[in-house]
């Protein structure tokens, strides 16, 4: 039964889980992520709280498994300094992830952002979660999500407009 939930929850939210995990990783390469966050949904289910909604409660998984994943390998600091330096592989990476240049400059200055800032325009802007879904996947206050994501739009489109993007959308 609880197996049979989660393989619907994959039906229904696998692509919310990987887009996320493209804007908060950074890579294309996250299949496995996906796969690991449904998996440890599976061993966690008896913790979902019932009055919860599923595509958070997975967010949060993939979330938290990036977040420790990195804190064991230490291995965010390369990956930003990478992006940092490594421009044209950051390029050719987001030509995959996104078809048209308005998107392509989008996706590069949220990842210019600090990682609170980016968190919130990714779970709110991109994936268009509620305030209150964001607020429990950042187990922070509705009140908080709000101010930190209008400050987020705010600094990205400081950020846009210093590095000459344009995007109508902001």
């Amino acid at each position: 039964m609880e197996k049979k939930m989660i393989e619907e929850w994959f039906e229904l939210y696998e692509r919310d889980i990987t887009s996320f995990l493209i804007y908060y990783t950074g890579s294309m390469d996250v299949e496995d992520l996906v796969q690991e966050t449904f998996l440890r949904a599976i061993g966690k289910i008896k913790k979902f709280n019932k009055s919860a909604q599923p595509k958070t409660w997975l967010i949060s998984i993939a979330r938290n498994m990036v977040i420790d994943h990195y804190r064991r390998n230490r291995v965010w600091s390369k990956i930003k300094h990478m992006f940092s330096q490594e421009q044209n592989f950051l390029i050719d990476m987001e030509q995959h992830i996104i078809l048209h240049q308005e998107k392509s400059d989008l996706y590069n200055a949220i990842n210019k952002l600090p990682a609170n800032y980016k968190e919130v325009i990714i779970l709110k802007g991109i994936l268009d979660l509620s305030s209150k879904e964001v607020s429990s996947v950042m187990k922070s206050s509705e009140n908080n999500v709000n101010v930190m994501y209008h400050r987020s739009l705010k600094k990205l489109r400081t950020l846009m407009k210093k590095e000459g993007y344009e995007y109508g959308g902001l």
